[in-house]
């Protein structure tokens, strides 16, 4: 199990809106190490013959000094593997997410930075804190009307689980819950990597 010291090239989301190319380009080293970080936790090394896939495999072969970076970003306390992230550069991608989640599905367009960012991994939590941060779904208002949100209402049953939109099974998830008083994304990757963003009204 690998840890958070106190995170997928980003797979194609199904959920694309319009960015302009300066935006979209600012954020392509920040998803390239996102994307490498995520594959070296995920097996515990940045030695490239002990991951998985290629493109990242590719990526570091070429690019020796992001590869030992993510290396010197390993270390071990008490027999415990931790891997200490950059949190900006991992909060600009899952912001860039978020964004496009909401935009997509709820007509929400997000130019501020959001008002919460959380990011943990599933085998620090609780089974209760997964549990709640899965089902909790409770909306206190309808989406916006034309939405891809609302429309789902429609097309999906009460399950809470309804709400989220399987993009690939076990690689990503996400979901966008409109309330009274805030706009909450929520996004799960590769069954490890947990984050939620939030936008107050």
């Amino acid at each position: 199990m690998i840890l958070f010291d106190p995170i997928f090239d980003l797979v194609n989301i199904g959920s694309q809106v319009p960015c302009c190319d300066s935006c979209n380009q600012g954020f392509s080293k920040d998803e390239e190490y996102f994307a490498c970080a995520i594959e070296c936790i995920l097996h515990g090394s940045a030695n490239i013959e002990m991951l998985e896939r290629e493109k990242i495999k590719n990526i570091l072969s070429k690019k020796e000094v992001l590869r030992k970076r993510l290396h010197d970003s390993f270390s071990t306390v008490d027999g415990k593997i931790y891997f200490k992230f950059e949190q900006s550069r991992f909060e600009n991608v899952i912001t860039k997410l978020a964004k496009g989640h909401a935009k997509f599905e709820n007509s929400e367009v997000k130019v501020d930075a959001p008002d919460s960012i959380t990011i943990t991994t599933m085998p620090v939590m609780t089974r209760r804190q997964l549990d709640n941060f899965i089902n909790n779904h409770e909306l206190h208002i309808a989406p916006e009307v034309g939405s891809r949100a609302l429309s789902n209402l429609y097309l999906y049953d009460s399950n809470v689980r309804s709400h989220w939109q399987y993009v690939q099974d076990g690689v990503y998830q996400y979901c966008v819950l409109p309330t009274l008083v805030d706009v909450t994304v929520k996004i799960i990757i590769w069954n490890y990597l947990v984050a939620e963003v939030i936008w107050n009204n």
